[in-house]
């Protein structure tokens, strides 16, 4: 598996809440992203989690990310970014 980069997470979340790309930056979250809603925020786990190869259910902090900073600093925090 190869590491995420920060361009392909901003394009991962933005496809998985059916948005166009480059309309995800650094400070969207589920406060500031319509789209971003508990269904949103399970379709992004589940991209997350294809393109990590199962790597990313196994992070339960992620269940309760709901930022590109917090998912951002999760995934380098345990190796993946």
């Amino acid at each position: 598996m190869n590491k995420i980069i920060k361009n392909e997470l901003l394009n991962l979340i933005a496809k998985a809440l059916e948005l166009p790309d480059g309309s995800i930056d650094d400070n969207s979250s589920g406060d500031n992203i319509e789209a971003w809603d508990s269904l949103g925020h399970l379709s992004i786990l589940v991209l997350l989690d294809k393109r990590v190869e199962g790597k990313a259910s196994k992070i339960s902090d992620l269940a309760i990310a709901t930022s590109v900073k917090k998912i951002s600093k999760i995934l380098t925090d345990k190796g993946i970014m």
